[in-house]
């Protein structure tokens, strides 16, 4: 994904063209170690280390690796025994503390996420650094740094859940956000726009009921004609290539601009190669019938209409370079998602009759001459008026044979448009002659979308990212 940091952002960006291609490099760099504050869009790990008695122990070192890119940072706890890494992808990491004088501790699976402090209380037994005590299960996900009411859902558990295609009624994919309802503090309201306001399920808390900011890996996602009004940003992001998103309620804060906001993280690539292909689709075979049973309008017969949904595509994430001197420093993520969506109902339209077509308008409606416009003005008194066809005078009908009613409102061959004619020739063959409701139209409706979504990580230093 190439994205343009507004101007002033905590990142420094480079933009490099070449031809018609655009992209953006940003240079972050990581908060020193005992700093709190965190990027936007970054993860952190902070806590204390202590003994088993429950003394801080100062000068410890400690190491966070990421599991996936196999990527370390290191730091040494302070005079307190506090330490924090406050700059984090989002992701597994694998914690190990060593002190002098104490036995060393790995702890495994410590999952952060985006816009979350994770705490990590290590306590050392005493002993030699040699000897190592290594924890396999993870430790409680609770978050107690702040105040901050909101939560994360991660893509194991959403793309788990039913998301259904085609939320709402309207013909669309599936969304990240179909089940942020179930996140602590969000109320689905209708709003100004309609049930998604664009956004996915809504957030109740924010302006006018709605997700008051939408970021994307922290970045702002917004347009100039909808500052601060996220209706008119479009955020289906494909759920594949959505790592995990959060939504906070309340105690936001002050690096996001309000409540209700959402932020969707993208995924990443690490060390080993990982690739999917994938399709759901919904087809009116496999469709149960809904509350309400479909008609069809000629047989009278029960018939589903149409509905076909199909959403595809494939990913692919691992190192760009896996040999050489960049090996552990670039990594890459991409993803296509095709959509595909058709309808078809059964309808009644109306085409003009064979007798229309010829010109017969008889028992229809009263068809006027406009050729007779200036002899019925002039016998009118100058008031303006035509004659039907077949009619010379008012209730006069010298222009038809003897049975005047056999040409009353008939239009003569000679008058019919030759472009007429010509289009009459594509009307297809009707299923009666009834002057409504004569042909029987499938009424077809289709969509068809595609995005992709795109991302390289280059580490230049365990600092510069």
């Amino acid at each position: 994904m190439i994205t343009k940091y507004p101007t002033p952002h905590p990142f420094a960006a480079v933009r490099l063209c070449l031809r018609a291609v655009c992209f953006v490099l940003a240079a972050v760099p990581t908060i020193s170690a005992s700093a709190h504050a965190q990027l936007s869009g970054k993860g952190a790990i902070s806590g204390t280390v202590y003994d088993t008695t429950g003394a801080a122990i100062p000068g410890a070192t400690i190491t966070a690796t990421n599991t996936a890119t196999v990527i370390a940072v290191t730091t040494t706890s302070t005079s307190a025994g506090d330490y924090s890494f406050s700059a984090l992808d989002p992701g597994v990491y694998t914690v190990k503390v060593s002190a002098s004088g104490f036995e060393s501790l790995t702890q495994q699976q410590i999952h952060v996420n985006a816009l979350e402090t994770q705490t990590f209380n290590p306590k050392l037994p005493v002993g030699t650094t040699d000897q190592t005590v290594t924890v396999t299960t993870a430790p409680p996900a609770l978050e107690t740094s702040n105040a901050t009411l909101g939560a994360t859902m991660e893509n194991d558990m959403y793309s788990a859940l039913p998301i259904e295609m085609g939320a709402y009624g309207q013909p669309d994919q599936r969304r990240a956000t179909d089940f942020a309802a179930l996140l602590p503090g969000v109320q689905v309201n209708e709003t100004n726009g309609n049930a998604t306001t664009n956004t996915g399920v809504v957030n109740g808390s924010g302006s006018r009921g709605a997700a008051s900011g939408v970021y994307v890996d922290g970045v702002p996602f917004t347009n100039a004609a909808g500052e601060g009004d996220p209706r008119f940003v479009w955020t289906a992001i494909s759920v594949d290539a959505v790592n995990q998103f959060q939504v906070e309620t309340s105690g936001y804060p002050a690096l996001y601009e309000g409540q209700g906001m959402e932020n969707f993280t993208v995924k990443q690539g690490g060390n080993h190669f990982h690739g999917a292909v994938y399709e759901f689709f919904r087809n009116t075979a496999l469709d149960s019938w809904g509350f309400y049973k479909a008609t069809n309008p000629i047989t009278g017969n029960l018939q589903k209409p149409v509905e076909h949904q199909n959403e595809y595509g494939m990913l692919l994430s691992g190192p760009l370079v896996p040999v050489g001197t960049w090996k552990d420093k670039v990594f890459f993520f991409g993803n296509y998602n095709g959509f595909r969506y058709a309808h078809s109902a059964p309808q009644l339209i109306t085409f003009p009759t064979l007798a229309e077509q010829g010109g017969n308008f008889q028992g229809i409606q009263p068809i006027y001459d406009p050729n007779t416009q200036t002899a019925c003005t002039a016998a009118n008194g100058g008031k303006q008026c035509r004659y039907r066809f077949g009619q010379t005078a008012a209730g006069g009908t010298s222009n038809c044979p003897a049975t005047p009613t056999t040409c009353l409102d008939i239009i003569p061959g000679g008058e019919i448009s030759g472009v007429a004619l010509a289009m009459q020739k594509t009307i297809p063959a009707l299923i009666n002659q009834n002057p409504t409701n004569n042909y029987v139209a499938q009424n077809y409706s289709a969509l068809s979308n595609w995005s992709m979504t795109d991302r390289i990580d280059y580490v230049v230093t365990s600092r510069t990212r």
